[in-house]
C-alpha cells in the first residue's frame, strides 16, 4: 500500500486498547489530507452510517480515525437492514451497548490484509473480539465471502491507515460451544452421536480460566528493544477432525453400532492388553469407541492456516507437525505438501520408501468456528491403529517447542501474524512446569530467522522450567535440543524427568564466524556422501548433529545443514512410555542475566537413529 512520510512518522505513536478503547491523546494526531477508515465511512453515510454509529457507541471509531494499519470489514446499512429486521429493532439506537461493542470489535483486525493475502480458511490475525474471521473463496467467480454468510461487495480499498472491504451482512461471532456446533450440523450426525454415547462432549465445554490474572503493572518485558506483552486471557480451545456420514458410509459404517463395532476391531488391535475389559462402559477412557472419538480432538484452538507452516523450509519439503490428541497416550501427525507434491492438509500420511500411508484429507478450506474452538470435515475415518503406530510415528518426530503449549494457540499467541512476542507466564500453559521464578518469551516467527519454522522459546536470568514431552510409541528413543549457539547465550543444565543429563551446554560454542570447536565435530561438507557420513557419525559420537538440510533461510534458501551455529544436542537416549509422562527441564547455570533459547524437540525411535540397513535421513 502507498503510504505517504507523514504517516510513516505518525505511525511512531502507539494506541493501546485496554478493556474495550482506551482514550486516545489527541496531540499524536496528525494533519493529513487522504481518508483514514473513520473518514471513508463518515464520508459515504448513504452507505455506512449505521456502522458508524456503532463503531462511535463502541469507542472503536477514534481507533480508526488514528494512524496504524486495520483491517476493516464494513457492512453497509442494507446489511444493518437485515440485521435490524432478524433481531426485531425497529431503529438502530435499540442496540444496547453490548451489540455494538461485539459487532464493532468484530469487524476490526489490527493488521492490515488485502484480498490477495487471504485464502480459503481463516484470517491469520483474530479480531478486537479475540475470534478469527473465516474466508471462503469462489473460484468459479471470485467471489470473496467471511464468516460463511457475508459476502465481500467492494473489496480493498485502501485508505490512510490501512483497507476496507464492504460486506453485505453484519459479522457475528458463534455463541455455540463446539459441541452444541457440532449437534446442528446433519452431515456429521452419526459422528456426534457416538460422542453422545461416549459422553465426550461434556470434556468440550470448558471456554475461558476465570482465575488467571493479568496484572497490567507487570504486563510487559522489553528484549532488544521489542515490547513482549503476556496475554491478556487463558481461554481454552479445542480442535476436531470429524468425519461425516458419508465418509462413514463409505467405509461401509452406516450406523452407530456399526461404528461401534469398527472402533473395538481397530482399537482392540492396538491395545490387545485393554480387549474385552471395558466395552460396555461407554464412558471409560479406554473403551474403543471412546478412543475413538476423543483421537479426532486437540486439546487447542488451532485453525488449519496455523497447524503446519512452511515458513523456514526448503520448497522440496513438506511442512510437518505433531500434535498430541486428547485420547490418552496418543499423537497425530499433520503434513502439507508444497508445489505439486500432493494437494491438501492430511493426518497421519507417510509416503517414502519404507512405507506408503496415504493418511486423511482435511477439508481445511471448510472450518466450523464455535465460541470455544473449530472443527473441520474429513475424508475418512482417523484412527490411533497399528499402521500409525507402527509406520507412520516410526520415524523422527521433530516437535516445534511452542507447539508444546497448547495455550499459545488457543489464545493467539502461537504463529501470531501480528509480529508480537509473547512473555509466557507461570500457571499459563499446563504442559509447562516452573521450579523457580523464570522469564520465558514466545518469539513470533521470522522467515530468516535461524529457527525451525521461524519461532522460538528464549529463557531469561536464572530460569527452571520444564515442558511435557509428547507421547510417542512405546520405545527407546534419542531425545534431542535443537537450538542457535550464539554470543549473548549462557549456559544451561539439561534434565529428563528431572534426572541430569550430561554436563550443562555452553550455548555460545560454535558461534556463527567463530572457530568450529572440536568438542562439537561440525565440519562443512564435501559433497562426497560417504566423507559426510563418516563426519556426521563422528559428530553423532560426540553428542551432536548438524541441522536439518530440509531448513532454510527463506529469503537466501542458505541449508541449515550448511551453517555451524545450527544444532542438534543428543540429550539421552531413554525408554520412553505413553501412559506416561515425559518432561524436559532447562535450567540457567550461568550467574547473570545471558539468554537460553530453544528452537525444537527431537524424539528420534532406535529403529531410525540405529538403522543397520538404511542411515537416518538429513532433513
Amino acid at each position: 500500500m502507498k503510504k505517504t512520510t507523514a504517516s510513516l512518522v505518525a505511525a511512531l505513536s502507539l494506541f493501546v486498547l485496554t478493556g474495550c478503547v482506551e482514550e486516545l491523546k489527541t496531540e499524536n494526531f496528525y494533519t493529513f489530507t487522504g481518508e483514514m477508515i473513520s473518514d471513508y465511512l463518515d464520508n459515504r453515510p448513504e452507505q455506512f452510517s449505521s456502522f458508524s454509529y456503532v463503531l462511535e457507541r463502541a469507542g472503536v471509531k477514534q481507533l480508526l480515525a488514528a494512524y496504524g494499519t486495520y483491517t476493516c470489514f464494513a457492512p453497509d446499512n442494507d446489511a444493518f437492514a437485515v440485521y435490524m429486521n432478524e433481531h426485531g429493532y425497529t431503529a438502530i439506537e435499540q442496540l444496547s451497548d453490548a451489540d455494538c461493542d461485539t459487532i464493532a470489535f468484530g469487524h476490526v483486525i489490527k493488521v492490515e490484509y488485502l484480498t490477495t493475502d487471504l485464502d480459503n480458511g481463516v484470517v491469520g490475525t483474530a479480531n478486537m473480539n479475540d475470534r478469527f474471521i473465516q474466508v471462503y473463496i469462489d473460484s468459479l467467480n471470485s467471489d470473496y465471502y467471511v464468516n460463511r454468510t457475508a459476502k465481500i461487495l467492494v473489496k480493498d480499498q485502501e485508505v490512510e491507515n490501512g483497507v476496507i472491504h464492504v460486506v453485505d451482512h453484519v459479522l457475528l461471532p458463534s455463541t455455540e460451544q463446539l459441541p452444541d456446533l457440532m449437534q446442528q450440523d446433519p452431515a456429521i450426525s452419526l459422528f456426534c452421536e457416538a460422542m453422545k454415547l461416549t459422553h465426550f462432549d461434556d470434556s468440550l465445554q470448558k471456554y475461558m480460566d476465570e482465575k488467571y490474572v493479568y496484572d497490567e503493572s507487570t504486563y510487559n518485558y522489553v528484549r532488544q528493544n521489542e515490547i513482549c506483552v503476556k496475554p491478556k486471557h487463558r481461554r481454552y480451545g479445542y480442535t476436531g477432525f470429524i468425519e461425516t456420514n458419508e465418509a462413514l458410509a463409505q467405509a461401509g459404517i452406516e450406523n452407530l453400532a456399526d461404528l461401534i463395532r469398527y472402533a473395538k476391531d481397530v482399537y482392540d488391535a492396538s491395545y490387545p492388553e485393554d480387549v474385552g475389559k471395558y466395552d460396555d462402559d461407554f464412558t471409560h477412557r479406554k473403551n474403543p469407541l471412546n478412543r475413538f472419538v476423543s483421537y479426532h480432538f486437540l486439546n487447542r484452538t488451532i485453525y488449519a492456516s496455523k497447524i503446519t507452516t512452511t515458513v523456514s523450509i526448503m520448497p522440496q519439503f513438506e511442512s510437518v507437525d505433531f500434535y498430541e490428541t486428547m485420547c490418552p497416550g496418543t499423537i497425530l501427525k499433520v503434513e502439507k505438501g508444497q508445489g505439486t507434491r500432493y494437494k491438501g492438509l492430511r493426518i497421519n500420511r507417510r509416503w517414502d520408501t519404507s512405507f506408503q500411508v496415504e493418511g486423511v484429507l482435511v477439508h481445511d478450506n471448510n472450518g466450523f468456528d464455535g465460541n470455544n474452538g473449530v472443527y473441520y470435515t474429513i475424508d475418512r475415518p482417523l484412527v490411533y491403529d497399528t499402521d500409525v503406530k507402527t509406520k507412520v510415528l516410526n520415524a523422527r518426530i521433530r516437535v516445534d517447542a511452542a507447539s508444546l503449549m497448547p495455550e499459545l494457540a488457543t489464545n493467539g499467541v502461537f504463529r501470531n501474524d501480528e509480529k508480537q512476542c509473547y512473555w509466557v507466564p507461570e500457571g499459563f500453559s499446563d504442559n509447562m512446569k516452573f521450579y523457580q521464578e523464570s522469564i520465558v518469551i514466545y518469539q513470533y516467527q521470522q522467515p530468516d530467522y535461524w529457527c525451525w519454522y521461524g519461532d522460538e522459546i528464549i529463557g531469561f536470568g536464572l530460569y527452571d522450567f520444564s515442558l511435557k514431552l509428547p507421547p510417542v510409541p512405546e520405545g527407546t528413543y534419542e531425545i534431542r535440543y535443537g537450538y542457535v549457539p550464539m554470543a549473548q547465550r549462557g549456559i544451561t543444565q539439561i534434565y529428563v524427568d528431572d534426572i541430569p543429563q550430561g554436563i550443562p551446554i555452553d550455548l555460545t560454542v560454535n558461534t556463527y564466524g567463530t572457530y568450529n570447536d572440536p568438542r562439537i565435530g561440525w565440519v562443512r561438507d564435501t559433497g562426497d556422501d560417504e566423507t559426510d557420513d563418516k563426519n556426521d557419525k563422528a559428530m553423532h559420537n560426540r553428542g551432536y548433529m548438524k541441522g536439518p538440510d530440509s531448513q532454510c533461510f527463506t529469503t537466501a534458501k542458505t541449508l541449515a545443514r550448511s551453517q555451524q551455529n545450527l544444532l542438534r544436542k543428543i540429550v539421552a537416549t531413554q525408554y520412553l512410555t505413553p501412559d506416561k509422562d515425559h518432561y524436559i527441564r532447562f535450567r540457567s547455570v550461568t550467574e547473570n542475566s545471558l539468554e537460553f533459547m530453544l528452537d525444537y524437540i527431537e524424539l528420534c525411535p532406535k529403529s531410525v537413529y540405529d538403522n543397520p540397513y538404511q542411515r537416518e535421513d538429513r532433513h
